[in-house]
C-alpha cells in the first residue's frame, strides 16, 4: 500500500512538471491534458485520476509554486526605522528573483502571460487583481511609514505613489517575460529600483 503511494505521488509530480512546460510552450488555452499526458509518459486517465480538469491542474501548480499571486506582495511592520530603504531592500530582492532564470519566472510566465483572459480562467483574474490592490496596499503603509520619517515629502499621496511605483515595477517584468531571461544582480535590481523610487521623492516638491 505504502509503495502505491509512493508510486502515485510520483506520477502526481511528473504531472505537475509536464504541466508546467506545456503551459509555458503552448498556453493555458491551447495545451491539452492529453500534450500533458504524453510528456509525463501517462494516460490521459491517469491525469484524470488526479485531477478533475485542465483548471484542476493548473491550480494545483500554482499551489505547489507556494508563491503570492502578484511578484511584489510583501509583509510589512509598521516600527522599520528606515522604511523607504527597506522598501527599496524588497522591491530589488523581488525585481531580481523574478527577471533570472529559475522557477519564479516560469510561474508567473504561465500566470501573466500564458493564462488568456476567458470565463475559464476567470477565478485567477479575480485572484490576481486582488493580490495586486494587496501590493500596493503594503506599499502605501510603508511609504507612509516613510512619511512618517520625514523619508519623504507629507504632500505626497502614498496610495497614488504606490500605485505608480507597482505599475512600473510590473512593467519591467511584463517586458522581460517577452524576452530571454536575464541574470539580474541585486544591486543591479537595487539601482532600478531606485531611479523608480527617485520619481515618487521629488514628486511633491
Amino acid at each position: 500500500m505504502k509503495r502505491k503511494k509512493v508510486e502515485a505521488l510520483g506520477t502526481r509530480a511528473q504531472i505537475l512538471r509536464a504541466a508546467e512546460q506545456v503551459f509555458v510552450e503552448r498556453g493555458v488555452s491551447r495545451a491539452s491534458l492529453s500534450e500533458i499526458a504524453d510528456l509525463a509518459g501517462v494516460t490521459r486517465g491517469a491525469v484524470y485520476w488526479h485531477f478533475k480538469d485542465k483548471m484542476a491542474l493548473l491550480e494545483t501548480l500554482f499551489e505547489h509554486a507556494s508563491l503570492a499571486d502578484d511578484p511584489f506582495v510583501m509583509s510589512w511592520s509598521e516600527g522599520e526605522r528606515d522604511p523607504l530603504g527597506q522598501l527599496e531592500r524588497r522591491l530589488a530582492g523581488l525585481l531580481a528573483t523574478v527577471l533570472s532564470a529559475g522557477p519564479s519566472r516560469r510561474f508567473y510566465l504561465i500566470m501573466l502571460m500564458r493564462c488568456e483572459m476567458s470565463t475559464e480562467t476567470e477565478w485567477l483574474w479575480s485572484r490576481l487583481h486582488a493580490s495586486w490592490r494587496g501590493a500596493e496596499h503594503q506599499m502605501a503603509r510603508a511609504l507612509r511609514a516613510a512619511i512618517a520619517r520625514n523619508q519623504l515629502s507629507a504632500e505626497l499621496d502614498p496610495y497614488l505613489a504606490a500605485t505608480f511605483i507597482h505599475s512600473t515595477v510590473m512593467g519591467l517584468i511584463l517586458r522581460s517575460l517577452r524576452e530571454p531571461p536575464l541574470a539580474v544582480s541585486r544591486a543591479v535590481a537595487r539601482l532600478i529600483v531606485s531611479q523608480i523610487l527617485s520619481g515618487i521623492k521629488g514628486s511633491a516638491r
